[in-house]
């Protein structure tokens, strides 16, 4: 048996990040924390996942975990470990030859320490309160100055029935209990050097950082210092590199400090930025359980970004991208692209949900009657200002954008363009619901024989609230109406099509939030 414990809520430091939900819920790599541990289950074991009684599971969440074939056991919030434990023990009703791998909800490892009877440690470096192994036996919540020796909530034990007897002679003590186990069966100690610990909010930022570290792509490098952004593809980079060495000095408080850039061997070019222990507004967007009044608050911070950018005007026969090029022309020849490579025809009629059908032309035709027409003068742009590229920093309740464009669909490199462009993509996080998509929290099901498209997202209802805020701040600050950001939706998500070629599920769900985003337009219509 594998069981992750995770019955509890999240303590009050990251409660106020992330809102009332239980630490294996917590984001990771665009994922649930929970995802992640699974993978660490053994083959063949029955994996089990306990959570407070009183938290509601999402539908994309209970599916995925149905699919794992893992099993919810809820359990009352208010019971200690002990006690949680003993009750997540009977409800499984333990057969007598079974052992068990027990993960607390806050913890992950690599690779799970090896052998029978076992509890892992490992080496901290923060100033915590913290379960460690002193004399032989464990103490509870002991402030340690010992660097090797802290219970890092990893377990297999042999005879799990005995430790049900342990902790409830010991009034559910689950430390007394687990000393207890240790002198009648024996537990021996495993060193555990890949430790991640989530349970509190340094950690959880360190974790994240050092897991993040030993998945990155050969294009990035990730440590506590410095992110370092490389590819032979030199002109992205470089263009990347020039939006930050180029940004007016009072809009450097957006950014992480810029630490420049070099040309490295067999012609790739690099750039570095501080690296930030902050969340990516897309990660929060999915993941998180903020009240509204925080979501106003970070929406506040992205539109004085706007408003920052369009006090920089472009100097006099600047190069600048044309917001033209990046809606009417690419959309077209993108969706030529991926219609092409599908086999289907713009004019084709598709059913959605079995509530209307429209063709791909007569979408496109739509979205550009209501395309905004406002006259703006070139300003700094950053081109792809999007929930993925913007950090939100809680202590300071501040932004920090990453990753712009800087360059123009020709490959010219700038920093100025329209900035209702990056209000378009700002959208296309908030009410495009791009990435609850990304991260796979969505029902798509499309039948191309006979043009009939299934499709919901979960999150739609989850944050109307935030969605309806956001379009009248927008409305208030730039005259830009709810039809106007729709039509620049279904722009962004027709030409993202073949940009999304790797993940057949994913691209079809790209393209049924279209019909999605139409059917919203020709409510404002009305």
């Amino acid at each position: 048996m594998f069981l992750i414990m995770s019955g509890s809520y999240v303590q009050s430091e990251l409660n106020a990040e992330f809102g009332l939900i239980p630490p294996s819920f917590l984001p990771l790599g665009n994922r649930r924390l929970f995802q992640h541990q699974v993978e660490l289950a053994p083959k063949g074991s029955s994996i089990y996942l306990s959570v407070p009684e009183d938290y509601e599971l999402n539908d994309i969440d209970l599916s995925w975990l149905s699919s794992q074939d893992i099993s919810i056991l809820k359990t009352p919030s208010n019971l200690n470990l002990g006690q949680a434990l003993v009750a997540c023990l009977n409800l499984l009703e333990v057969p007598p030859s079974s052992s068990l791998h027990l993960l607390f909800g806050d913890t992950l490892f690599s690779k799970l320490p090896e052998g029978e009877d076992i509890l892992a440690v490992s080496e901290v470096k923060s100033n915590y309160r913290w379960s460690s192994v002193n004399n032989n036996a464990i103490d509870w919540m002991a402030r340690t100055d010992e660097s090797t020796n802290v219970v890092c909530g990893y377990f297999k034990f042999s005879q799990p029935r005995n430790l049900i007897r342990n902790i409830t002679q010991e009034s559910w003590d689950f430390i007394k209990g687990i000393n207890r186990y240790k002198k009648e069966i024996g537990l021996s100690q495993i060193v555990a050097n890949d430790w991640y610990d989530f349970g509190h909010v340094n950690t959880y930022y360190h974790s994240k950082a050092a897991f993040t570290t030993q998945r990155a792509f050969n294009e990035l490098t990730i440590n506590t210092r410095f992110i370092e952004k490389s590819s032979i593809k030199n002109k992205k980079i470089k263009a990347e590199a020039n939006w930050f060495d180029c940004l007016p000095p009072m809009l450097r408080s957006y950014i992480p400090q810029y630490l420049g850039s070099q040309e490295l061997k067999n012609k790739r070019f690099s750039y570095r930025l501080e690296y930030l222990h902050n969340t990516a507004l897309n990660e929060l967007f999915v993941f998180s359980e903020m009240p509204n009044v925080i979501w106003k608050n970070i929406l506040e911070h992205c539109l004085n970004f706007i408003d920052d950018c369009k006090k920089e005007l472009a100097p006099e026969n600047a190069v600048y991208q044309n917001i033209n090029d990046l809606f009417g022309s690419k959309t077209s020849e993108r969706l030529l692209d991926f219609c092409n490579e599908r086999g289907i025809n713009e004019s084709d009629e598709w059913n959605f949900n079995k509530e209307f059908s429209v063709s791909i032309a007569s979408m496109l035709k739509e979205s550009h009657k209501y395309l905004p027409i406002l006259k703006q003068c070139p300003s700094l742009m950053h081109g792809d200002f999007c929930f993925s590229n913007i950090l939100y920093d809680f202590r300071s309740n501040r932004i920090k954008t990453i990753d712009p464009r800087g360059i123009t669909t020709s490959g010219e490199m700038t920093i100025y363009g329209n900035t209702n462009y990056d209000l378009a993509k700002l959208s296309h996080s908030i009410l495009g619901m791009y990435d609850w998509i990304l991260a796979g929290y969505h029902h798509t099901n499309i039948n191309w024989k006979d043009k009939e498209i299934s499709f919901s997202i979960s999150g739609e209802v989850k944050h109307k609230d935030t969605q309806t805020m956001f379009i009248k701040m927008v409305s208030s600050r730039y005259g830009l109406s709810a039809i106007n950001l729709h039509a620049m939706q279904l722009q962004l998500f027709l030409s993202m099509l073949p940009l999304h070629a790797d993940d057949r599920h994913r691209q079809d769900a790209l393209f049924a939030n279209a019909f999605r985003i139409y059917q919203i337009l020709k409510r404002y219509e009305k």
